[in-house]
């Protein structure tokens, strides 16, 4: 199976948590914490990284979810 590039982005926590519009990556490591996302961890760095495809993921879910909940 072929994985889109998109899918292969790391991003650090401070920028996922800025997609998701927070101003603090604390958020990130509760959703970590809460198995929503998957931390990644490089040999080449001691920074953990997360998917931003997962952390696009989780906006889409909460904008699905609002939809139906407006219904």
């Amino acid at each position: 199976m072929k994985v889109n590039q998109e899918e292969k982005e790391f991003i650090t926590f401070t920028k996922a948590a800025r997609l998701l519009g927070y101003t603090s990556s604390q958020i990130i490591n509760r959703l970590i914490d809460e198995k929503h996302l998957k931390a990644y961890s490089f040999p080449d760095s001691s920074t953990r990284k997360v998917c931003r495809h997962e952390v696009l993921s989780l906006i889409q879910l909460s904008v699905s979810k609002d939809s139906v909940d407006s219904e």
